[in-house]
């Protein structure tokens, strides 16, 4: 048969996984030979343009990969591709169908089947059934119409072994974007929001096939490479395998530099022994996402999150200690008992923890799941639409979750983005009240911003804000917008709100370009300056001196730290970068 099988990405950079898995199955399962074509879209395609990229090929067979972030895009589409495509075989699966099949086809009558569980054995078993050489009641997990209404037989055994999807096909449509890889699958934990820890055991795949495909993606061109597996380190022993693999292959040459590899873990289940190995990896080789989900200990109960609480922040603390890694931690907003004042106590644990981005989401009652089965117990109300976000439960009114709403934003504006080192820390030093009571005030500011604010807007924003603040010194607040803007990205300029008219910037734009001696590192300084690598400011509070004496700070666009983003700055005396005869601090009378 001619088959195409799809999965619409939530954006262009990241790529897919489950159509190479079903094709890989069906070359080695299938009794008869089939052409398989696999497409890869984006949600944010106009519906002609996914119409003609799935109806390319004029597939007899279309199988669609569905998820929350794609369903309501497919759930549109279906009409027109049954006209565009009227003789084939319409089949979805994925975990977005996989728990509510029945449902889905009856609501949607141009699909013809729904595969429910592991897709693998059972699409291919599918593809012959569809070719005609096996009987379409052999295939399992499949969910179909009958003269008798519905039925779905029984799912497929659980895989023992994955089939090899990382054909010379896959890596020419990866193109640069995320790649990602699966070393096992199920989960020990029944986290009650999450779907991975409904099998009854953890699978773990071949070391030596993941060795494998970890130096092909490696060598890909792709700058992040995520496992997928739901607690990596569920099994300690194995992890670190791995982890040293990557390690050692970095050291050896095998690995390039620049390429970062991402994985989820439980920070509760660390070793002291592992810890000090993670401390030795090399910087932006690893970056991990914990899942705290709350610190409101009847919330992780009635969830089924069992946490060692102080373990999992004193395991974070250690992780981020070296400084070699990035750290990204979550919490959920909208789980059961915890209130506004609760989820503000998480946050501000949380965040106090200093991980280099919190994120603050919000539950969704997705189907399989015990809290969507559980959701009238705890007055939950979601959306009706993917992804079935929360809109109120019997402690979060929708003002409350409104509320959250808008403190996410600022947060992801001002600390997640990486944007603000410096002149965050300051303003929370002055602020009087907890982190989340700072970014919820900050978010009103954000309002007529709009939903997606231009960066300039927002540090503007930042700014008024901050010159708010009882006891600030708006001169030092602006300094170190300046530093953040200058080092965070390769701005090469300020926003007009951070301009100072200064005749001198011309001069030290000549004695950069020319590589001046009084400045560190003349003489790189001419040809970074022509390649667009080096950037300047002056600091007239004196940050980064004992006094109130002015500053030059060069900003190194070479020199980026792997795990923070930042660019390397160096400041010296604005005096002494001029050549100007040398004085002594006013405050502590030492010399410059």
């Amino acid at each position: 048969m001619n088959i195409t099988l799809c999965q619409l990405n939530s954006q262009f950079v990241h790529s897919a996984l489950a159509p190479w898995y079903l094709a890989a199955a069906a070359q080695q399962l299938c009794t008869v030979p089939h052409t398989i074509h696999v497409a890869q879209g984006t949600v944010n395609q106009t519906d002609d343009a996914l119409i003609e990229l799935l109806c390319q090929h004029e597939p007899e067979l279309l199988g669609l990969s569905c998820y929350i972030w794609n369903v309501e895009t497919l759930r549109r589409l279906l009409p027109k591709l049954r006209t565009a495509l009227p003789h084939t075989v319409f089949v979805l699966g994925g975990p977005e169908v996989s728990f509510c099949a029945e449902a889905f086809l009856a609501q949607n009558p141009q699909v013809d089947y729904i595969l429910c569980g592991e897709g693998e054995r059972s699409f291919a078993a599918l593809a012959d059934a569809a070719a005609g050489v096996r009987g379409i009641e052999e295939v399992p997990g499949l969910c179909r119409r009958t003269e008798n209404g519905i039925v779905c037989s029984a799912p497929p055994a659980p895989l023992e072994e994955l089939f090899d999807p990382y054909t010379d096909a896959y890596f020419e449509a990866l193109g640069g974007r995320i790649p990602y890889i699966e070393t096992t699958r199920g989960c020990p934990f029944t986290c009650a929001f999450c779907l991975s820890g409904r099998e009854d055991r953890l699978r773990c795949f071949s070391l030596d096939a993941a060795f494998t495909a970890l130096l092909k993606l490696a060598a890909s061109g792709a700058k992040t490479i995520k496992f997928i597996d739901r607690t990596f380190n569920a099994n300690e022993p194995r992890a670190r395998r791995i982890w040293e693999f990557l390690a050692q292959k970095r050291a050896e040459g095998l690995i390039p530099e620049g390429v970062c590899f991402h994985f989820e873990v439980a920070a509760d289940l660390f070793t002291a022994d592992c810890l000090a190995f993670l401390a030795s990896v090399p910087a932006g080789l690893f970056q991990f996402e914990a899942g705290l989900q709350s610190f409101h200990p009847e919330t992780l109960a009635a969830v089924q999150r069992k946490t060692d609480l102080d373990k999992l922040c004193r395991n974070l603390t250690a992780l981020l200690a070296p400084g070699n890694l990035h750290l990204h931690i979550d919490l959920i907003a909208g789980l059961p008992h915890e209130d506004l004042a609760t989820f503000t106590e998480s946050f501000n644990r949380a965040f106090a923890l200093g991980a280099h981005q919190l994120q603050l989401g919000f539950l969704k009652l997705i189907h399989g799941s015990a809290l969507r089965r559980d959701a009238d117990a705890y007055g939950m109300r979601c959306a009706a639409a993917a992804p079935y976000e929360i809109t109120e439960n019997q402690w979060l009114s929708p003002a409350d979750l409104a509320r959250l709403t808008r403190a996410e934003q600022a947060l992801d504006l001002i600390y997640n983005s990486g944007r603000y080192h410096r002149s965050l820390p300051y303003l929370l030093s002055l602020w009087q009240g907890g982190a989340f009571a700072f970014f919820s005030a900050f978010s009103a500011m954000l309002v007529p911003l709009g939903e997606y604010p231009a960066a300039e807007a927002v540090a503007e924003c930042f700014y008024r804000f901050g010159c708010g603040i009882a006891g600030i010194k708006p001169a030092l607040l602006r300094d170190l917008l300046a530093l953040d803007t200058l080092s965070s990205r390769r701005a090469m300029r300020l926003p007009d709100f951070l301009k100072v008219r200064d005749d001198r910037l011309r001069r030290i734009n000549l004695l950069v370009r020319t590589g001046d001696a009084h400045l560190p590192d003349a003489d790189k300084l001419p040809e970074k300056f022509h390649a667009g690598k080096i950037g300047f400011c002056i600091l007239y509070s004196g940050y980064g001196c004992c006094s109130d004496s002015e500053v030059l700070a060069l900003f190194d666009y070479s020199d980026r730290n792997p795990v923070t983003g930042a660019y390397a700055v160096t400041t010296l005396p604005l005096r002494e970068a001029l050549g100007e005869p040398a004085g002594e601090c006013p405050v502590c009378r030492a010399p410059f």
